[in-house]
């Protein structure tokens, strides 16, 4: 809900949990078009939040932790073959 970034669901922060899994789907193998589709609403949530209260805006640190520190690329996962070559060089050190 703008200007205040807050969901009209549950009243927390935006995204909250659900709105982050509804997100997460709906960009499912765009992970880049995510960020950047959150990097567009992050600069629009420091304009509204500073107009609504410019005191209490501060660092934009926050809110950069809110809409981009939650997307992050999972690690690869690790090819079986990978593991049967760590534990043959295992053996025979």
């Amino acid at each position: 809900m703008r200007p205040l970034w807050l969901c009209r669901t549950c009243g927390q922060p935006w995204p909250c949990g659900r709105a982050k899994l509804d997100l997460l789907a709906e960009y499912e193998g765009s992970r880049v078009g995510l960020c950047l589709y959150l990097a567009t609403l992050l600069c629009g949530a420091i304009d509204d939040l500073h107009r609504l209260n410019p005191s209490a805006t501060g660092s934009t640190a926050g809110l950069f932790d809110r809409f981009l520190g939650w997307p992050r690329a999972p690690h690869p996962p690790v090819p079986d073959d990978h593991n049967d070559q760590v534990q043959a060089g295992e053996a025979g050190s």
